[in-house]
């Protein structure tokens, strides 16, 4: 089994305004929705889609918990959230505009999580997750969870052979480098922060990756936003550049491209192959004005125009 696990969700409200976004001017809307928001929940909307068995897990606020529900089960997304009473899921805003460079985010800091609702979590993983499942962390912590904290629930989903994979940054990714996770898959200035310096090449940063690689940690992604990533596995390291796409809402491409990844180790994809396949996905959803959607029939199209390099040793 797949579980996602979001520690901070959040829906998505997604404002498109007519014209160009501008200061000192009434700008109006063209159109608002409501979406998925949070990360790893991303991740579960991308694998039921493809029809792969995920449950997707973590805190919600009891306040707007239906709401959120109600937005993921459209999506085909199970669900097996702990509910926090007396708190509301925070919003994040996505507003978009005719300027076609991507999306603003405002967003909240969510609801600082309880001891016993922690606990709660932690049980269901350690109860849960078993030999040889994948359980995806991406995503914030929320106020009250700190790295200790973070680590005592990958531990529990780790303990019994669960395969950790990793979006996330900060404190909580250094500490989690210690249990050696499966893949991790910070964006560049993530990884900078990461190994405690700037890199400038691309074999700058393989060599970083590399000394990860030989830690025990099976796969190091570097995503590089529109320039593509960086993928290590085994010995060597991939320059990936993705296919040009017309951008209408960033946001969520990351998670996209995690969950084409996830996809690819469950159906055990060559390595090119998933790598091209979750960079198609990504591209797929650049295209979309929602936060959750993408097209797998666009990536398919797309993925010929994915370009794989193998740096040199």
């Amino acid at each position: 089994m797949i579980y996602t696990v979001t520690l901070n969700t959040a829906i998505d409200r997604v404002i498109y305004i007519d014209g160009i976004l501008s200061r000192k001017k009434n700008n109006k809307v063209k159109r608002t929705f409501y979406d998925i928001g949070g990360k790893a929940t991303h991740v579960s909307v991308v694998l039921s889609r493809l029809r792969i068995p995920n449950i997707a897990t973590g805190f919600v606020g009891e306040k707007n918990k239906e709401k959120l529900m109600q937005l993921l089960e459209e999506k085909g997304v199970a669900c097996d959230f702990i509910a926090q009473a007396g708190c509301p899921t925070r919003e994040t805003l996505v507003i978009l505009d005719d300027a076609g460079e991507g999306s603003f985010m405002i967003t909240e800091k969510g609801f600082s999580v309880h001891g016993d609702t922690l606990e709660k979590l932690r049980r269901k993983l350690s109860e849960k997750v078993t030999e040889g499942d994948f359980a995806v962390f991406a995503g914030s912590l929320p106020p009250g969870l700190d790295g200790d904290q973070y680590r005592e629930l990958l531990q529990a989903a780790a303990e019994k052979g669960g395969k950790l994979i990793l979006d996330t940054t900060g404190a909580q990714l250094r500490s989690a480098i210690r249990l050696k996770p499966y893949a991790i898959k910070p964006n560049e200035d993530e990884f900078q922060e990461l190994v405690g310096k700037r890199l400038n090449t691309p074999d700058e940063y393989a060599s970083e990756i590399k000394k990860l690689l030989q830690a025990g940690i099976e796969y190091v992604i570097v995503t590089l936003g529109k320039k593509g990533s960086l993928v290590g596995h085994g010995d060597e390291v991939y320059r990936v550049l993705p296919p040009k796409v017309k951008e209408v809402n960033d946001t969520g491409c990351g998670d996209v491209f995690v969950g084409g990844f996830v996809a690819g180790l469950h159906q055990r994809f060559p390595l090119e192959k998933m790598i091209r396949f979750a960079t198609a996905l990504s591209a797929s959803k650049a295209e979309q004005p929602e936060s959750s959607a993408f097209s797998p029939e666009r990536a398919e199209q797309l993925e010929g125009e994915v370009v794989i390099r193998r740096l040199p040793a």
